[in-house]
């Protein structure tokens, strides 16, 4: 236990500490799926990436924060001052690309390739940071997401992962660093070539001056180019200058000459590489100041950080204040996801804004900019802004067009949810309450499980209102009191593999009053039946004589979800003479099926309708399959 107490000691216990605490939120999610663990809350790549999808877009990309952008901001400064510390001690693909490394060298299968390689390999990560960079601040979505070994594990391979860009990852980081140290570090990792490039910031103060400059004179010059200017000057430091570029970092690994018994220890155990034993100050951007090399050297005070022995634990601490200290501040700053001002700039001068908090289904880029997009549409709003972090959109109105009230309004997404089939002949009750805390899809599923529980309740709808009004259809005996006490119970019990889990709410009803009417159970099926339309494979571009249909009844509807959208999917994919789908309430449900005459088989698309399982394509291109949700007679 003695070597956990010196300074090599300490990285590794730090490096074995990141993972585990990684593999144990991993299997805590496999085990209950659902718990949501945010492994990007400290993403420090995906808060350099937003810094600059900020200043070019006005917008944080993803799902990130302040936190991952103060964390991000932290880490290139951690950089500029003292190495890639994050490189060495924290992150969780070097950690593992140097136990593969070890792998490779006890089967002696290592080697290290000449200097003409090694510089035409470097070339790629500065390639694959210039394409992540680009599709990142072209879509504000984390295109690393697409590739990144962690990030592909810890999401289980989600839908922001294309599979096989990720598993080659994979391979490559494995194999790659089992063959040549540090593979994925030295060829591969865009985060490396960012660390690479702040090590020299006089490079990019330079250009960043230069680039302002060209921007006063009011001569439009991309982002984009500077970044490509950026990387190509990070290549030429690290490919061509590796050992003779100077950066202006603190703390540099220096070697005592005249004490140095040449034992070269210190060169084999760099993880890097580097030939520490024939340098008198490591300049080489490759060292990440993990003190590998310090901590192998058998003479005393040869091998130094700055030629001070007090020194020798100053990098850890650094790590410690920088991390720590970017958590805090983090945790402190909210920046808007997204923040837009559509208004003229007189409207903008008379506008004030509405605050909404507890929309759940505002989580991140693509959700914000479809929030502004609806925004856009409500009469006398000039601008709007989402936090994801906390849920919470502020909306600007001209107070000369339109009031608080009917932007919030237009904030609200009425529903219907259907509960339970009553008896067609039957009167039910209705009963009208008014419901505090109650904003968005997450709440709706909740009061669903409430009502669901207790037994009494057919069906339930709202409507806007301060609090806001839920409408329920209930047996005729329904007593409104304890209507009221169960939905402002503290707890619900959910179910999850297998497994029960308390889920806390926080709904408080104001009044629950039951009305003079009254519905049978028929006209309830009807008004709570959900419709659906679409169309699909260009049928716009077919004339109308060419379109034909036929009707199919559901035997099972799930009316609460509409998983149309599931089928017309799978079904369109595979028959491109289906061109639409529409369900409505005649008799009993109905679908009713579009397809361009005689270019298919209506029996056959009936059985793509009616099959077992569903093959459904997104838009990333993952494809996966799934059970109907629907049976027909």
């Amino acid at each position: 236990m003695k070597k956990f107490f010196t300074r090599n000691g300490i990285r590794s216990l730090i490096q074995m500490s990141i993972l585990g605490i990684t593999i144990y939120w991993l299997i805590k999610v496999l085990m209950n799926p659902e718990l949501f663990v945010d492994f990007e809350k400290y993403c420090p790549m995906g808060g350099i990436q937003s810094l600059f999808t900020f200043l070019e877009n006005g917008a944080l990309a993803c799902t990130m924060s302040g936190m991952q952008l103060i964390l991000g901001v932290a880490l290139l400064v951690c950089v500029l001052l003292f190495s890639k510390l994050f490189c060495s001690f924290i992150c969780p693909l070097g950690t593992v690309s140097e136990w593969f490394g070890k792998l490779g060298r006890k089967l002696k299968i290592q080697f290290t390739i000449n200097d003409t390689w090694d510089k035409v390999l470097r070339i790629f990560k500065y390639a694959l940071l210039s394409i992540t960079f680009y599709y990142t601040l072209s879509s504000n979505e984390l295109f690393c997401k697409a590739y990144d070994p962690f990030f592909a594990i810890v999401s289980r391979f989600g839908h922001d992962v294309i599979p096989w860009l990720a598993i080659a990852a994979i391979a490559i980081l494995a194999i790659g660093s089992i063959i040549i140290p540090m593979f994925w570090c030295r060829y591969v990792c865009p985060l490396g070539a960012i660390s690479t490039l702040f090590k020299h910031i006089y490079v990019v103060i330079a250009l960043v001056v230069i680039y302002l400059v060209i921007y006063l004179l009011k001569i439009e010059v991309s982002w984009i180019y500077l970044l490509i200017i950026l990387f190509i000057a990070g290549y030429f430091f690290e490919a061509i200058l590796p050992e003779r570029s100077k950066s202006i970092q603190m703390m540099k690994i220096t070697r005592n000459t005249d004490s140095c018994i040449d034992c070269n220890l210190c060169s084999k155990k760099c993880p890097q590489g580097i030939d520490v034993a024939s340098l008198e100050v490591v300049n080489h951007s490759d060292c990440n100041l993990c003190g590998d090399c310090v901590g192998s050297c058998p003479v005393s005070n040869t091998l130094l950080i700055n030629n001070k022995n007090s020194f020798r634990w100053m990098p850890i601490l650094a790590l410690a204040v920088f991390v720590l200290g970017g958590i805090y501040l983090g945790s402190k700053l909210e920046l808007p996801t997204v923040d837009i001002k559509w208004g003229t700039e007189e409207e903008v001068a008379k506008s004030e804004y509405v605050e909404y908090s507890g929309l759940k289904n505002v989580k991140c880029y693509g959700s914000s900019m479809s929030f502004v997009g609806q925004m856009k549409t409500v009469k006398g709003t000039t601008g709007a802004a989402t936090y994801t972090n906390s849920h919470t959109v502020k909306v600007w109105y001209d107070t000369t067009a339109t009031t608080g009230a009917e932007v919030k309004k237009a904030l609200f997404s009425p529903v219907r949810v259907h509960v339970k089939d009553g008896v067609d002949s039957l009167k039910y009750a209705i009963v009208d309450a008014k419901v505090y805390n109650f904003f968005d899809q997450m709440d709706v599923f909740y009061l669903d499980q409430i009502v669901r529980s207790d037994g009494n309740i057919l069906s339930f709808e709202s409507s806007f209102g301060e609090p806001v009004n839920i409408r329920f259809y209930a047996d005729y005996n329904i007593n409104t009191d304890s209507l009221r006490k169960s939905i402002e119970r503290k707890y619900i019990t959910l179910k999850s593999g297998g497994k029960e889990y308390q889920q806390s709410i926080n709904f408080k009803v104001s009044e629950a009053n039951r009305t003079k009417e009254y519905v049978t159970g028929i006209d309830l099926k009807r008004g709570m039946f959900m419709p659906y339309k679409r169309t699909c494979n260009n049928y716009k571009s077919y004339p109308k004589d060419q379109i034909v249909s036929f009707e199919m009844t559901f035997d099972t509807y799930p009316r609460n979800e509409q998983m149309m959208q599931y089928v017309i999917n799978s079904v369109a994919k595979k028959d491109t003479a289906v061109v639409g789908m529409v369900t409505y309430y005649k008799s009993e449900p109905t679908l009713r099926v579009y397809f361009v005459k005689d270019k298919t088989d209506p029996q056959e698309v009936a059985n793509l309708i009616t099959a077992e399982k569903l093959t459904i394509t997104y838009d990333n291109g993952v494809v996966e399959e799934m059970d109907n949700p629907y049976t027909y007679r």
